[in-house]
């Protein structure tokens, strides 16, 4: 359906016996045209060359390619959502294609991207880390590894905040034990992020108002092993230790 419209218009300028009518170039040459938009970010202009390709040359070497490019022309205009429909389409019907990992990088990249902020629906969220633990069991050794590797850690600093958030909501609603609830589940779900210190610091702050010195004593000290934190963690530990004097 995607190239419906500029079928109908090329039959109905055949039937109608128009003299006017653009011969479509060589697929190579139509490709080389393609890829000079979009090197200089003529994104609109590119698609169109893309997709001229796909619909006159579907045979040609180089619908694979045009349909990889087109779906890197939506990226960059920032129409993750098309650009998705695109990569899926290029993975789906072309498995063997020189562009796959590239294909689920980008795909997986778009998934990340047109996720909204934390404070929002996640489920993008999540989907995009799917997206990325399946280009990482298809190319274990590719050269893009730590960058998504690093995609993934921001994916998932998404997903604590908005738990870390929910767990400081329910300190101002006046339920600490709710509370602790969400930062616990920080601490236990994403002990990489950073997020997971913050957390770690406000559960402690709770146990120490509920007199749980055992628990808020353990925190804080994990908390020293930290530069950000130490200093604040070791001040609410001397705290603790006057207390008990």
């Amino acid at each position: 359906m995607r190239y419906t419209v500029v079928l109908v218009f090329f039959l109905f300028s055949i039937f109608c016996g128009t003299k006017n009518i653009v011969t479509p170039l060589a697929p190579g040459d139509e490709f080389e045209r393609a890829l000079s938009y979009f090197e200089n970010k003529r994104y609109d202009q590119a698609i169109s060359s893309f997709e001229r390709i796909i619909l006159y040359h579907p045979s040609s070497e180089y619908v694979d390619d045009a349909q990889f490019w087109l779906g890197c022309s939506y990226f960059e205009k920032k129409d993750y959502e098309q650009a998705i429909v695109e990569f899926d389409y290029l993975i789906n019907n072309f498995p063997n294609t020189s562009f796959l990992e590239q294909a689920l990088l980008f795909r997986a990249k778009a998934y990340f991207l047109k996720a909204p902020n934390y404070d929002k629906d996640i489920s993008e969220v999540k989907r995009a880390i799917e997206q990325f633990d399946e280009f990482i069991r298809q190319f274990p050794n590719s050269k893009y590894i730590e960058e998504v590797r690093g995609l993934i850690l921001k994916a998932r600093t998404r997903l604590a905040r908005k738990e870390f958030e929910n767990g400081r909501l329910y300190i101002k609603l006046g339920k600490p034990k709710s509370a602790l609830l969400y930062f616990n589940y920080v601490i236990k779900n994403y002990p990489e992020t950073e997020v997971s210190n913050e957390a770690k610091f406000e559960a402690a702050k709770l146990y120490q108002k509920m007199d749980d010195k055992e628990n808020a004593l353990r925190l804080y000290q994990e908390l020293l092993e930290n530069d950000i934190w130490k200093e604040r963690a070791a001040k609410r530990i001397e705290t603790l230790k006057q207390k008990d004097e």
